[in-house]
């Protein structure tokens, strides 16, 4: 049987953990390689975090292709499933392949965001077999820098995670919930949203936001995975907020809501347009416009309860029942790579 090496960090929800969950039940040899703990290791402090991690990162990272070309040499995978790889030397893989093994990438990030690339990711382009991406608007692009077999994989639900509850006693709040890391832009929208309106944000990034200090607005620690269908599915609106720096088209917030029976607010793209459609299953803002995100939550906010529920509805159903979640997108992988 088909043995799957498995690269990326490995903890609930992650991408690796959730295709391995996937493998697992599927009886499908593989193992994981988790890099994160090695280039990430934890000091006593955030600053100390931040010198150390800067001082040692170099010589990390020759560990992570040591200990990674040492962990493929003892397993012989006929796969190594990477995800992203930022850290990885192209003379990695390019040894691995030399010793048969097919080597394909699942990137959650655009190859080409400065913010969450390196010249070893840009570098190993052409060396990967595969490249599965939900960023098929950027194919044309990726094939002339090098990337070599791009082939179009949507986002995701996870069904174990991301799931309905069913609690009819539970409180049911009026508010706008964003989940979601920090950035320029998300900061701008949603500081654009009306003090009247009151907005609860969950991700990293936001401890030094200025929007803090607005009393409308509550910055939250980090949500757990397990929490997330209880936070989704008691607030009227979950904003929904693309990042530039990656180019999306589309995100996994587009199937998380939904299938945590939420109702979502998103900004409106192309491709998240042919998932979901407007007023039936979702609603959209354009992100240009304070006055249309305002206009759009005071929709939402004055829907009659029946119509509320019932776009919700539609959106949870859109989702959970078109062959979205992460086991489907695993088959796509194991079918297209022609595995047993």
């Amino acid at each position: 049987m088909t043995r799957i090496l498995l690269y990326g960090e490995n903890w609930e929800g992650t991408h690796v953990d959730s295709i391995s969950k996937v493998l697992m039940n599927k009886g499908i040899d593989h193992q994981i390689f988790d890099f994160f703990r090695i280039m990430h290791k934890d000091y006593s402090s955030r600053v100390l975090n931040k010198i150390f991690r800067e001082l040692t990162y170099s010589s990390n990272e020759r560990l992570v292709n040591t200990l990674f070309l040492s962990k493929f040499y003892e397993y012989k995978p006929a796969v190594v499933l990477i995800s992203k790889g930022i850290n990885i030397f192209p003379e990695t893989l390019f040894k691995m392949q030399k010793h048969g093994a097919r080597i394909v990438n699942w990137n959650p990030d655009d190859f080409f965001n400065k913010l969450n690339s390196t010249k070893n990711l840009l570098n190993s382009t052409s060396l990967y077999d595969n490249v599965y991406s939900a960023r098929k608007h950027l194919f044309d692009e990726y094939k002339a820098k090098g990337i070599r077999n791009p082939v179009y994989l949507e986002w995701y639900y996870i069904p174990w995670l991301h799931k309905k509850i069913e609690n009819p006693d539970r409180e049911f709040v009026k508010k706008i919930r964003f989940v979601g890391t920090y950035s320029k832009r998300r900061h701008e929208i949603i500081n654009a949203i009306h003090s009247n309106y009151q907005v609860e944000i969950w991700g990293s990034g936001w401890d030094m936001s200025k929007l803090r200090m607005k009393g409308n607005v509550n910055i939250n620690k980090l949500l757990k995975q397990s929490e997330f269908p209880q936070i989704m599915s008691q607030c009227s609106i979950n904003l929904n907020i693309l990042t530039k720096e990656n180019r999306d088209e589309t995100n996994l917030k587009v199937f998380e809501i939904p299938a945590s029976n939420g109702f979502m607010l998103s900004e409106k793209t192309n491709g998240i347009s042919e998932i979901l459609k407007s007023e039936i299953d979702c609603k959209f803002f354009d992100p240009k416009t304070s006055d249309n995100l305002n206009e759009q939550i005071n929709n939402v906010f004055t829907m009659k309860e029946n119509d509320f529920l019932l776009m919700r509805q539609n959106g949870y159903e859109k989702i959970v029942n078109n062959n979205n979640s992460i086991v489907n997108r695993v088959d796509f992988i194991i079918n297209d790579l022609q595995l047993k």
